[in-house]
């Protein structure tokens, strides 16, 4: 089973159906991480960073296209911590659920 978050910079001033289509996305590949350990959650959070980052990326230095940048990713880290959160929960969840089957039998 592939497994990936997928991040959208959920914009909240976009005008038309055609341009929230164009939204910025990015997906981030989660199956080589233990998401129940500090570790693995530490390389996922290094990850969305990363996506993030290229995600919102804009070319120029002026102050507006700073400013968008700035909520393209405040909105894309909004739009992936329910996400993340359910993720890794759902990684405790399943460890849990080995060690009680383990336990058990």
């Amino acid at each position: 089973m592939k497994k990936t978050l997928v991040i959208a910079a959920a914009l909240f001033a976009i005008p038309s159906a055609a341009m929230a289509q164009d939204a910025p996305f990015a997906t981030v590949n989660i199956t080589d991480l233990d998401l129940s350990t500090k570790a693995g959650q530490d390389k996922l959070d290094k990850r969305m960073d990363q996506a993030i980052r290229r995600m919102c990326r804009v070319d120029g230095y002026d102050a507006e296209l700073r400013r968008q940048e700035t909520a393209c990713r405040l909105a894309a880290k909004a739009d992936a911590a329910p996400k993340v959160a359910y993720v890794i929960d759902a990684a405790r969840s399943q460890r849990f659920a080995a060690i009680e089957l383990d336990v058990q039998g």
